[in-house]
């Protein structure tokens, strides 16, 4: 089998075979660069800005949370915007790759359930840290700026990334529906590196159920027949409610 493209002399022909490995070393070096190459812009990202905005030192404890958090907003931005610039270049747009698609019964199920159990199991931290369960719901000031920027940043930028890019090149290389959901998935854990600075067993403690959420994410983007919009909304839901709270209570112990 052969795919045909268009040349400077007129028409050439690509073995399927040459398409397969230029597939799969695009997709393992975007398996990289999602794993490792995001937490490191983010953690550069963070200490721009504690360098360059006095606030992020000096200001009150909520100014240096939010400053704390737009590193990571900052980084995930420029990723996605490179993606669409890597994209276009390739003829390709996030809607091809189900950026706008609604899915079905089963892929909001599964994304909504999943977004579910985390926020309940996260939300029995809240007596402990004396917050009244209502307020993950209902945030306020500060709360309420960080809820949304961390909600929207992930459920738009992670899932476009690391669900719609990185599965749907895997699927392009090759690989079977099990790979794309397990790698993605590894590769969205190991992007979570950056919470080893609280200790390796909080970073690992985050990372892996991080893989495993972003695996049953990754088979609810398959179920609903790769429509993005329902994974899109369970991890708004997910990061804009009790782990938006939980990594304001991070941050604060980590001032000690």
């Amino acid at each position: 089998m052969f795919n045909t493209g268009t040349g400077s002399r007129g028409r050439f022909v690509i073995p399927d075979d040459d398409m397969n490995v230029r597939f799969q070393q695009r997709c393992w070096l975007e398996w990289c660069i999602l794993a490792f190459g995001l937490p490191g812009l983010i953690a550069a990202s963070s200490n721009l800005v504690q360098f360059a905005i006095p606030a992020a030192q000096h200001g009150t404890l909520g100014d240096r949370y939010l400053l704390s958090i737009a590193g990571g907003v900052i980084a995930e931005w420029i990723f996605v915007v490179a993606a669409w610039v890597f994209l276009r270049a390739n003829r390709e747009s996030f809607s091809s790759l189900g950026a706008w698609g609604f899915g079905n019964w089963a892929g909001w199920s599964l994304a909504l359930l999943a977004a579910a159990l985390t926020i309940a199991s996260n939300l029995r931290f809240f007596p402990r840290m004396g917050i009244p369960i209502s307020y993950a719901f209902a945030p306020r000031g500060v709360h309420l700026i960080a809820a949304l920027a961390t909600g929207i940043t992930a459920g738009f930028c992670e899932e476009v990334l690391f669900r719609a890019l990185l599965m749907s090149d895997f699927k392009r290389a090759g690989f079977g529906k099990t790979a794309q959901v397990i790698l993605p998935g590894i590769a969205f854990g190991f992007s979570h590196l950056g919470y080893t600075v609280h200790g390796f067993v909080a970073g690992a403690g985050i990372m892996i159920p991080t893989a495993i959420l972003g695996m049953l994410w990754g088979v609810a983007y398959l179920l609903g027949r790769r429509g993005l919009v329902p994974c899109m909304v369970a991890h708004f839901l997910n990061d804009a409610t009790a782990l938006s709270w939980i990594g304001f209570f991070m941050f604060k112990g980590s001032l000690g």
